[in-house]
């Protein structure tokens, strides 16, 4: 896959893919509502954004593709946007 790599400028993600992110971050919101069986359980990216990615990366070692776009920073500080976890 062709990863266009920005230098000194911060990217953002699109709308849609914003909108992606927030969806999936919601249904894990859901999940841990249920889980702790807490229906006013307070949103905390935290734990929100870590299980999130946990999930991810547990899906596609799994042979799924995820949709759940996010800016990387290489180590010599390019970036570029990522459609789907870890392609």
């Amino acid at each position: 896959m062709n990863k266009n790599k920005i230098y000194d400028e911060d990217l953002e993600l699109s709308n849609e893919q914003s909108d992606r992110v927030d969806e999936v971050c919601e249904a894990v919101m859901d999940l841990c509502k249920v889980m702790c069986e807490d229906p006013e359980l307070e949103w905390d990216m935290q734990f929100i954004g870590e299980i999130a990615d946990t999930a991810a990366h547990i899906l596609t070692s799994c042979g799924k593709r995820v949709r759940y776009p996010s800016v990387v920073t290489e180590a010599d500080g390019s970036q570029y946007i990522e459609e789907y976890y870890g392609e």
